[in-house]
């Protein structure tokens, strides 16, 4: 692993033009979406997408935790094939295959070596990172995306076209009305315009105009927050903070550090970090090694600070990976039984996670529950949701149907699952203020149609705010006893005029 980086061509083999590479990782990435489309079939939305699926049911420049850019993508898919959650997960689907041919592009740009372009942009098309988000429609689809579209039109930038910087613009704009973290990227490019190779281009407008194009994109979700009291700002320091404030954290740091070795695949992690105590670079490996480098650890550094002061996920950093599963996959070489290694890794860990009651539970005799079953958090929605549409059907038919509930959870699972217009999913403010985007959008208010309460308060608060509401039973789900859900149903019949 110390021998150094080579960006030469003289390995490639000939007959491994560039078509056919495409051709190859084309073929590569339709069977993983095949798979991934069989995978995502048999599984419940997530909370965090039914979410987004609720607001994409009423399309805005920025919602309450999020910018807008993965509430449009999910309003497009189920405009196009429907509201069924293979659907809704189009979005990731599409974009996950879309960043690994970006990886493809930029890989064979960086150096003129086909073969290991081909065999790096596989390796990060099958990263336990991208088997496991390949699945979710969250923001890190176009996150990703949007960050390797922008590594890319940054290289041109820099050696050779300098109108790519308005595409290095318009792609960190749209990265920001993806998830704020593509702040970062800017950070990025800065310290890679402070190298002597790079540093003239201080001296061009191409940079200053691609931050006015990047400010304009976001424009319009920075003055909805203006607007709306900056929900989506405080929520991303909120969350940022841990709700607790910021303090020494190790073992959130080394958690953190961890993660990333697993999801960016421990063989390319370790020889990432092997190339730093490689012998010097080759002169045509200089330039793309120090891109790379200033393209990641950054925010690596950034998200490592925040993990050891408050907490961090293990995808906080994902746009990272993406210079370190480069370097590591440049530094692999030709070695084949490294990459054997790799592809192994990565489809046994795909395979575990896509099925794993059939590979793991079953053979090892485990029960489901919060510790060993990875989908956990989505088990218990399926009987919830039909419980509380049994209980709506006794009352009325489907277009009738009004539910309202104090947790934001519960009515983004009822307004994504039973597919509820916009406004027939709507927020108690138990607090009396907004807590979510059902109590900010809409709250719950008077009507001449019956609306279904679904809470876990205590009969004392629903009466004190509802003194004609009726209780009508109770929905029970508990596939994972851990993370059972127990909630309390009640008719609301509500007029207008009512106190």
């Amino acid at each position: 692993m110390a021998s150094p980086m080579r960006f030469s061509p003289a390995s490639s083999p000939p007959h491994l033009t560039v078509t056919r590479a495409v051709a190859w990782l084309l073929l590569a990435l339709g069977l993983l979406g095949l798979w991934r489309v069989w995978v995502v079939q048999g599984l419940p939305l997530s909370v965090d997408e039914a979410y987004y699926v609720a607001w994409s049911k009423t399309l805005d420049w920025g919602y309450w935790t999020k910018p807008p850019l993965i509430a449009w993508s999910i309003a497009l898919a189920r405009e196009a094939c429907g509201p069924s959650s293979a659907c809704v997960r189009a979005v990731p689907l599409l974009l996950y295959p879309l960043s690994a041919l970006l990886f493809f592009v930029l890989a064979r740009r960086l150096q003129d070596n086909t073969l290991r372009a081909l065999g790096a942009a596989l390796a990060f098309a099958s990263l336990p990172l991208t088997s496991f988000y390949g699945l979710a429609a969250t923001t890190d689809a176009w996150l990703l995306f949007c960050w390797m579209a922008a590594m890319c039109f940054l290289w041109e930038a820099l050696t050779h076209q300098p109108k790519a910087w308005l595409g290095v613009g318009l792609c960190v704009g749209l990265g920001l009305l993806a998830k704020y973290s593509m702040s970062v990227f800017g950070l990025c490019a800065f310290i890679a315009l402070l190298l002597p190779r790079w540093r003239h281009h201080w001296a061009t407008p191409w940079p200053y105009l691609a931050a006015g194009v990047a400010l304009m994109v976001f424009a319009p979700n920075l003055i909805w927050n203006l607007q709306n009291g900056a929900p989506t700002l405080r929520h991303t320091a909120e969350i940022s903070a841990a709700g607790g404030g910021y303090r020494l954290n190790i073992g959130s740091f080394v958690a953190f550090v961890a993660a990333q070795w697993v999801i960016a695949t421990p063989i390319l992690v370790g020889a990432f970090v092997a190339s730093f105590w490689a012998s010097p670079s080759p002169a045509p490996a200089r330039a793309p090694r120090a891109f790379l480098l200033c393209l990641s650890l950054p925010m690596l550094a950034v998200i490592a600070l925040q993990a050891l002061a408050a907490r961090a996920h293990a995808n906080w950093a994902a746009p990272a990976l993406i210079g370190v599963v480069m370097l590591g996959a440049l530094q692999l070489g030709h070695r084949r039984v490294a990459w054997a290694a790799v592809f192994a890794f990565n489809l046994v860990f795909a395979a575990a996670l896509y099925h794993y009651p059939l590979l793991v539970a079953k053979p090892l005799g485990l029960q489901a529950s919060k510790y060993s079953d990875p989908f956990w958090g989505l088990r218990n929605w399926p009987d919830f949701i039909h419980g509380v549409e049994r209980a709506l059907a006794l009352r009325g038919p489907a277009p009738s149907w009004r539910v309202a509930s104090d947790d934001r959870a519960v009515l983004a699972q009822l307004q994504a699952n039973l597919n509820l217009p916009a406004g027939a999913a709507m927020g108690w403010r138990v607090q009396g203020v907004a807590q979510n985007h059902f109590d900010q959008r809409f709250p719950l208010t008077l009507t001449d149609t019956p609306v279904l309460l679904v809470t876990r308060q205590a009969p004392e608060q629903v009466l004190r705010d509802f003194p004609q509401a009726q209780r009508v039973g109770e929905v029970r789900s508990e596939a994972i006893a851990e993370a059972a859900l127990h909630y309390a149903l009640w008719w609301l019949p509500l007029t207008p005029g009512q106190p």
